[in-house]
Formats: C-alpha cells, structure tokens, sequence
C-alpha cells in the first residue's frame, strides 16, 4: 500500500504585518517566495500501524533589513477532513487519517492555522540580515492506517500561508 501526502506548491504571500514583521528596506520593500517539499509516505500495510515522514517549508526573501528575520507559516485543513483530523484520499474516495506536526516528538501539536487547537510557527534563521534572507523549517507527517485501509495512492493538498 502505498501513501503520499503531496503537499502542493499552493502558496500565498501575505504582507499585513502582525506585530513581529519582518523589517524590510524603506522604498524597496519585501518580496518572498515560498516553497515546499512533499510528504511521502513510503508502501506500508495497515498492520505497521503509524507511519512518519517529513517534508520542508522553504521561504526565501529580498528587500529584507533586520536583526532577526523570521516569518509565520501557517497550514489550511487540506482537502479533505479538518485540521484535528486531516485525511488523504484515492480517486476512489478511500481515506487515510495522517496530520503535519511542528515537531517529531509524539505530543508535538498539529501544524495548522490557531483554528482548533492547531498551532502557526514561526520560521526564523540567522541574524542580522541585510537585502537577502532564506530560512527553511521542516514538517512531520504521521498516517494513520487502519485494517480497513485499502491499497492505492493517497494524496491531499495543503496551503501554506506565509505571515511577515
């Protein structure tokens, strides 16, 4: 059986500043682009119980003047399913429970938008950038196959919201 959460390049560039923005150079301004490797799960049976894999967030912006860069990334629900309770699907509309983390460890919290429990994170990496800053921050998938899963190719979609 085979699972993969096929985080797409959908991607949205906010500039509302919340109260930690990221500083930028007066008259040139920021600009950032947002990337992201999938999550793939590998083949599995059901009887292997929770599977993990992880994938990357990647941001990398120009314009920027600051002592300690960062951003928010922020997750949407997917698809399918909501952010406590996320869910890939086949073609044929078979589910598979999984959910992004902000950590490995098994009590990390979800990776979602502050709607439900889910927490935003902050990407921040260096000090003291001046012009050109690129940080990257990875993400921990986890499925949940049940015996009642079937064999096919899982997938989702989830939108990163970058915040500066």
């Amino acid at each position: 059986m085979r699972g993969a959460l096929c985080l797409a390049a959908l991607f949205l560039v906010l500039g509302a500043a919340p109260a930690h923005a990221l500083l930028c150079i007066p008259l040139v301004g920021c600009s950032c682009t947002v990337t992201a490797s999938d999550i793939t799960f590998d083949s599995f049976s059901p009887l292997d119980g929770e599977q993990q894999a992880s994938g990357v967030i990647e941001v990398d912006c120009t314009g920027v003047a600051d002592v300690a860069p960062s951003v928010i990334a922020r997750l949407d629900d997917g698809l399918y399913g909501s952010m406590a309770a996320r869910q890939m699907r086949t073609a044929g509309a078979q589910q598979l429970l999984y959910n992004i983390y902000t950590g490995s460890a098994v009590n990390a919290p979800v990776w979602g938008d502050l709607t439900g429990g889910a927490a935003n994170t902050t990407i921040t990496g260096g000090l003291l950038s001046i012009g050109h800053w690129t940080t990257s921050r990875e993400m921990f998938g986890r499925a949940y196959p049940t015996t009642a899963t079937t064999p096919g190719g899982y997938s989702d979609t989830v939108v990163v919201t970058i915040i500066w």
